[in-house]
């Protein structure tokens, strides 16, 4: 019984400790998805990718991949956090098809599913960019 106690006590300590990241982090998704639904982003299944990939931090369910004429907004099926801290690279990316074309729903990103991709206009990029601009640590990443 008191090793019982002691476990759900300590679960709900550790629950506690990482409660303030994930509130915030699950508002900056939310904040993204209400940007998606109000411009009304059309979605698409695949895009050709650069010689050099890159990509730009949003949060850990969204990136900006940057091609040579368009941006595209990619939403991973869940949390990513392996894209927070690293640069982005070719060999990170798992292609189930072909290297040229990023496909969602079917490749991955160092294990994380790309689920949508969306189409960004500069203007959105720019609204997008400001988004939930605010006192704080943000976590997003200037594109050029």
């Amino acid at each position: 019984m008191r090793l019982l106690i002691t476990v759900i006590a300590l679960l709900a300590l550790s629950g506690c400790s990482h409660s303030g990241t994930r509130e915030r982090h699950g508002k900056e998704t939310e904040a993204v998805k209400d940007f998606i639904a109000a411009a009304e982003l059309p979605e698409v299944a695949k895009i050709y990718l650069d010689d050099e990939i890159r990509y730009f931090y949003v949060n850990d369910d969204f990136v900006i991949i940057p091609t040579k004429k368009d941006y595209f907004l990619v939403e991973f099926r869940g949390t990513c956090y392996q894209l927070r801290s690293r640069h982005w690279t070719s060999d990170m990316i798992d292609f189930r098809v072909t290297k040229r074309l990023l496909y969602a729903k079917f490749d991955t990103i160092r294990g994380c599913v790309v689920g949508r991709i969306y189409e960004l206009s500069d203007a959105q990029l720019e609204e997008l960019r400001y988004l939930g601009d605010a006192p704080g640590d943000e976590q997003f990443i200037d594109p050029p």
